[in-house]
């Protein structure tokens, strides 16, 4: 009898022969360990990134940082995780997971608190230069703790991983929401130190608690580091990899442009603030159904799928796009866009580190902490390389042919990933090409067959 493929319509793979079902007891104590300790790393590492945002404009430009000075520091961080990420994502087997993890995490502890003296730096090229220096190394240190983080769920987590990646989203949410008012609050009180003396302090301390609560993470086998290049031959890596990269553009095209766009409507700085808090939101509260569904269904590629719909309508209202015959809309429809827009990135971004995981496997990929730490890697650094190009080229497009028009720009590049996905599903469901199934894979379909 001839074999059957079980691909699943619109996911890259089934996990139904590859895993057995999850017991419904609950966590180990492993599982629980590891989660908490996951948690709080990835919402102190989001808090590190944003917290810098109420004050540290004004603060470097009183020190004569200009505004692209400024604007290279803040972008400096997410351009080098593209560049490392890959690589520590290589040679993560050999390091150790656990290693990499917590001498990440100290590094961006270590490098806050120093970050947090540099403005009594005599002049302006000294201040700019440790500056550039300072982000530079943590920004090496946040790329080996979330690479490794990634790796060490994936393979705790094999049967839950899309629902536990959708929990982390919760935290890594609610750095970004916590970060910029408690870091305001930090300045008022204590000035420009204190609030990078406090974060750094907690990252250390978080550090220094996981060497004891962190169980020993090893797969058992010989350390052997995956291939990148044998990641990147495989179809799908490239469309969902554009799914991920699309996902951090729509977080972050907002920022330099959202707050001028909002100025018509005369609204006040901290009005301001919580339209943010309308698509951080609902991308945070919404993660964790995206991920449950994504384990509980397998199909990983349809809500991608949606996911781009979603985010191309709400960039359009969001403009509101000139295409639209509505061009003056009242701000409750903005608040509406900007919320559909964080339940569509969520619906996006979610599934797709556990795509990727498993579609990695499908392929002939092994189980392995050398397949975990490159998938980790390119992740990253996909999310990385569209947190720096997402306010990049929404600066540019809203200077150049206004908010309006900008949004219309990213609506079409989410409509045509929508369509991109939808042909690949149809190629991959219908001719099956580019799948090479390993001879476990096979041998479990020969045993199911008869």
């Amino acid at each position: 009898m001839g074999e059957k493929s079980h691909a699943n319509e619109y996911g890259s793979i089934d996990n139904e022969l590859e895993e057995p079902d999850e017991q419904e007891t609950g966590f180990t104590r492993t599982q629980k360990l590891t989660l908490l300790s996951v948690s709080f790393v990835s919402f102190a590492n989001f808090v590190s990134f944003s917290i810098m945002a109420p004050f540290f404009p004004v603060a470097a430009s009183n020190k004569g940082a200009s505004d692209t000075v400024i604007g290279l520091i803040f972008g400096l961080t997410a351009l080098l995780m593209f560049l490392s990420s890959p690589i520590l994502g290589k040679f993560l087997p050999h390091i150790g997971a656990k290693t990499m993890y917590l001498a990440g995490v100290f590094i961006c502890g270590s490098c806050d608190i120093i970050f947090g003296f540099l403005d009594r730096l005599p002049d302006t090229t000294q201040f700019t230069a440790f500056c550039f220096v300072v982000r530079s190394i943590e920004a090496f240190g946040a790329a080996a703790a979330t690479t490794a983080s990634f790796a060490i769920i994936a393979q705790t987590f094999p049967n839950n991983l899309a629902a536990v990646f959708g929990f982390l989203e919760i935290f890594q949410g609610l750095g970004f929401i916590i970060g910029p008012p408690l870091g305001g609050y930090l300045y008022s009180v204590g000035g420009y130190t204190l609030p990078f003396v406090v974060l750094g302090g907690c990252a250390i301390l978080i550090a220094l608690c996981n060497i004891l609560i962190l169980p020993p993470l090893t797969d058992g086998g010989k350390p052997e580091s995956g291939s990148i290049l044998q990641l990147l031959r495989i179809p799908s890596t490239t469309v969902t990899g554009a799914c991920v990269l699309a996902s951090a553009i729509a977080l972050t095209f907002m920022e330099p442009t959202l707050a001028k766009h909002l100025q018509k409507y005369n609204i006040d700085e901290t009005e301001v603030g919580l339209m943010f808090l309308a698509s951080a939101g609902t991308y945070t509260i919404s993660s964790v159904f995206w991920g449950w569904i994504t384990d509980k269904k397998n199909i990983p590629k349809l809500l991608m799928i949606f996911g781009n719909i979603g985010a191309a309508a709400a960039c359009l209202y969001l403009g509101p796009s000139p295409l639209l015959t509505t061009e003056n809309t009242g701000l409750w429809m903005v608040i509406l866009a900007l919320a559909l827009l964080g339940l569509s990135v969520g619906c996006l971004l979610v599934p797709t580190f556990h795509d990727m995981i498993t579609t990695a496997k499908w392929y002939g990929m092994p189980d392995n902490y050398g397949t975990y730490g490159v998938v980790s890697g390119v992740y990253t650094s996909l999310y990385a390389l569209g947190s720096f190009v997402g306010p990049t080229i929404g600066g540019a497009l809203d200077q150049s042919y206004g908010f309006g028009w900008a949004c219309t720009v990213l609506a079409a590049i989410y409509l045509f990933a929508a369509f991109v996905l939808i042909l690949f599903c149809l190629w991959e469901y219908q001719c099956g090409k580019g799948r090479r199934l390993s001879p476990y894979r096979k041998a479990q379909m020969v045993v199911i067959w008869l």
